[in-house]
């Protein structure tokens, strides 16, 4: 599973809201009261469904790491915790805004520096008391802002003021009110601000500035406190099993018409895809992703359903630039060289079966901001050369050229080794992975593949801290740290918000939480830091720094940029009020059981 921001894990956050092409002030001027949508048309002779059974839904790839949302960095954990907790709002599949713990859409001061946000004043947490304005902003100063905790998200809340590093000032207004000040323009900060998770203050103050206890608070790990603020209620885990969760009767938005109408909705750990999809054949589960070369035997399954869908979370090999990775890496000549060698073509057409195409950028086709002109197409049509990325290598000091033809070596005159790595649970992951090492193993290298739980490649491949320092380990502790283990190439996925790109500095920037493999580009950090200022407030020049950004990205290659995969879910037929599209699940809370 990819690595992503947090609401809507596989729908839209800030760093996964999937492919679409809305402008962005529609997607932002279209708020609709879901409360009273919800209850549009109810009338005493509506039959409405029935609460029962248990939803189940089948993963691979890896369990979650912890409930306690502040440290989530995984996908598993944001999903785990985002059935307990909605969030501000959500998007549907045209990407027009849904209020959640919204009373009115957020409200954006004309000069751009102050955002004004209003609750409903019906929600509460787990021991009755009132969700408040001041619970957000306790939990923004005194947790996200705070230096005691690493939040991999921090950055977002900071600005250059004065050739000064400062965090935004939130502010209660009243009990239902609460505005954040900013000193600089940003125009996608509202992004941002419609992305917040909140603790309950009377809580966690219990916990401020002890790490260890913030860590292991019960309170926290339980979801206890979420009191009515999602439409279930945490009821058991059993690591790389089970995640089960319980319906809420309280839920907010299930006073009208009762929702949800699953007693219970179960996330089942499979050890591979192969697993889960034999759960589904058999009826086990409720739903499940398909894996391309299986979906034409489950579209032709009797009492199932697949449902195909674009998406904004696309597949990558990451090229680790720290010190404990191949030293060749380090200069893009090489990287360039290695996704060149690489058909995506093929990945797309042989791995996914079709069900996608080739990626050269973080930003997809879809989304307002993708711009074409200059982009690095490595990997297809002519930049896919095998002879070309020879001679990339040749240049930069890694062969000989013997009798007319070059032969790879290292350095130190020795075969070139690599380290692949990817997660185990997926054959998409392992199939893209032994194609790699056959595509380099045609240059002369030789990549040695490695499968991990997920959890595992978390904690010992991605997590960084400086040898010999005292820092808590993080997923960038700067340009000197290194993982546990030595990799050389990481085969996983990104998630991208095609509405606000600029989220993605998380993996590119120097200083960006998730850039586990070192990449560093002065420009790429400028042009990150102008997408958020005023002179970006005209969409066309915004435009035009996303495109020298997606320019830089595709000739660096931090990444292999392989391809924008579709998804293809199956679902028991007797599941209804599903609407298939890019934020399929966006009201997963109104499904029934026929």
């Amino acid at each position: 599973m990819s690595l992503t921001r947090r609401r809507f894990v596989g729908m839209c956050a800030k760093a996964g809201l999937l492919a679409g092409g809305i402008g962005l002030a529609g997607c932002l001027e279209k708020g609709q009261n879901t409360a009273a949508q919800s209850a549009q048309n109810v009338t005493a002779q509506e039959k409405l469904p029935e609460v029962k059974g248990n939803f189940i839904t089948g993963e691979s790839g890896g369990d979650a790491e912890t409930l306690n949302w502040i440290l989530a960095a995984d996908a598993s954990s944001l999903g785990y915790i985002n059935l307990t907790m909605d969030g501000l709002i959500a998007y549907d599949n045209k990407y027009n805004i849904l209020r959640r713990w919204l009373k009115n859409d957020v409200k954006a001061s004309d000069d751009g520096l102050t955002y004004t946000v209003v609750l409903r004043d019906d929600l509460e947490w787990g021991d009755g008391k009132p969700v408040t304005s001041d619970d957000f902003v306790y939990t923004m100063k005194n947790i996200m802002f705070a230096d005691w905790l690493a939040y991999p998200y921090a950055g977002d809340w900071k600005e250059e003021v004065d050739g000064k590093t400062v965090f935004v000032e939130p502010r209660v207004e009243n009990e239902t009110t609460f505005s954040i000040m900013r000193k600089t323009v940003n125009p996608e900060f509202l992004y941002t601000v419609t992305d917040l998770l909140v603790y309950p203050k009377h809580i966690v103050s219990n916990y401020e500035g002890k790490v260890k206890e913030f860590t292991q608070a019960p309170e926290l790990n339980n979801l206890s406190y979420t009191g009515n603020l999602g439409p279930y209620k945490f009821k058991e885990w059993v690591r790389s099993d089970k995640f089960v969760v319980e319906r809420n009767p309280d839920y907010y938005l299930g006073r009208e018409k009762g929702e949800p109408y699953f007693e219970t909705y179960t996330v089942k750990i499979f050890g591979s895809s192969a697993a889960r999809h034999a759960a589904m054949e058999a009826g086990d589960i409720t739903s499940t992703d398909i894996d391309p070369e299986q979906v034409k035997k489950f579209k032709e399954m009797k009492g199932l359903v697949v449902h195909t869908i674009p998406t904004a979370q696309y597949r990558i090999m990451q090229y680790n630039m720290r010190d404990n990775g191949w030293q060749g890496l380090k200069d893009k000549k090489v990287r360039q060289a290695i996704s060149m060698a690489v058909s995506k073509e093929a990945i797309v057409n042989q791995i996914h079966l079709g069900f996608g195409e080739p990626a050269f950028s973080f930003i997809p086709k879809t989304s307002p901001w993708f711009v074409e002109e200059g982009l690095m197409k490595l990997g297809v049509g002519e930049l896919y050369n095998k002879d070309r990325a020879l001679e990339l290598l040749l240049d930069a000091g890694y062969g000989v050229k013997k009798d007319g033809k070059i032969q790879l070596r290292d350095k130190n005159g020795s075969q070139i080794k690599l380290k692949l790595i990817t997660s185990t649970g997926s054959k998409v992951n392992e199939s893209t992975a032994l194609f790699v090492k056959q595509e380099l193993g045609n240059l002369g290298m030789d990549a040695e593949v490695k499968l991990v739980p997920w959890e595992v490649m978390l904690r010992k491949y991605y997590l960084n801290k400086v040898p010999g320092s005292d820092q808590q380990p993080g997923y960038n502790n700067g340009q000197k740290a290194v993982s546990e283990e030595n990799w050389d190439l990481i085969i996983a996925g990104h998630s991208v918000d095609s509405l606000q790109p600029s989220g993605s500095s998380i993996f590119y920037a120097s200083d960006g939480g998730l850039n586990m493999y070192g990449y560093s580009n002065k420009r790429v950090d400028e042009l990150f830091a102008k997408i958020r200022t005023k002179e970006a407030l005209d969409k066309e020049t915004r435009r035009q720094m996303y495109g020298e950004l997606s320019r830089i990205l595709s000739e660096d290659q931090p990444v292999d940029f392989m391809a924008f995969p579709a998804k293809n879910i199956a679902y028991k037929d007797s599941v209804k009020g599903i609407d298939p599209g890019v934020a399929i699940g966006y009201n997963y809370y109104e499904w029934y059981f026929e």
